[in-house]
């Protein structure tokens, strides 16, 4: 396999009786892998679009699921491998581009967008109880809530989020990637909270938070 980048990118899939909006988690020149609980079966026909950094338009194509991850398999992260059966020019230049700008190479999830401070009120639904806190800060790819009281590492959550549009509050599922307590905040020098990867949402959620980042990015300074 080509060597692998790791970096979270938004993701909408379509195929094998599924539409979903969620993320990556790694890629490279054959294909990506698409983080999510629910997946296509194997073999799954999709269409894919991926929107890359500094890319002028997402990338499109056509791609074919190579192997599946069910959630708790040896503690691998859940989701899927889509490799790239067919994708027009331009996509494949802008992919090319990030590929030989970010390069590969064993490294942490590199993040493709930058992080946004905002106060945003959050609620979310654990296996375990419901709960209410605020963001530190967002990004099209995932949020740090601030909590004493973060949901353990790999949870998956549903997440419900006050955007400033006045609407409902948008939906979303998302997995736990970092859990710290007030003691590990105290010893990090960090705020204690959860983040967490938008893993599983709809094609609204993803219009309405990229709405709302994209204004935040414009507010004066």
């Amino acid at each position: 396999m080509a060597e692998t980048l790791p970096i979270v990118v938004p993701v909408r899939y379509s195929g094998g009786g599924l539409t979903m909006q969620t993320t990556s988690s790694r890629l490279n020149a054959e294909g990506v892998f698409v983080r999510g609980f629910v997946t296509p079966k194997e073999g799954s026909v999709l269409s894919l679009t991926l929107t890359l950094p500094g890319a002028p338009q997402p990338v499109q194509a056509k791609g074919v699921i190579t192997e599946r991850v069910m959630p708790g398999d040896k503690g691998k992260e859940a989701g899927f491998w889509a490799r790239f059966d067919s994708m027009d020019e331009a996509s494949r230049t802008a992919l090319d581009a990030l590929l030989n700008d970010r390069g590969g190479g064993g490294n942490p999830v590199k993040r493709a967008f930058p992080r946004v401070k905002t106060r945003l009120q959050v609620g979310w639904a654990s296996p375990r109880e419901f709960l209410v806190a605020y963001s530190e800060n967002i990004s099209r790819g995932g949020i740090f809530v601030a909590t004493a009281k973060p949901p353990p590492l790999r949870d998956v959550v549903e997440l419900l989020l006050e955007l400033p549009d006045g609407m409902v509050p948008a939906k979303t599922d998302a997995e736990v990637i970092q859990s710290l307590t007030p003691d590990q905040a105290a010893r990090l020098g960090r705020t204690p909270g959860a983040g967490l990867q938008f893993v599983g949402s709809s094609d609204e959620f993803r219009r309405r938070l990229d709405l709302c980042i994209e204004n935040l990015l414009n507010e004066p300074a």
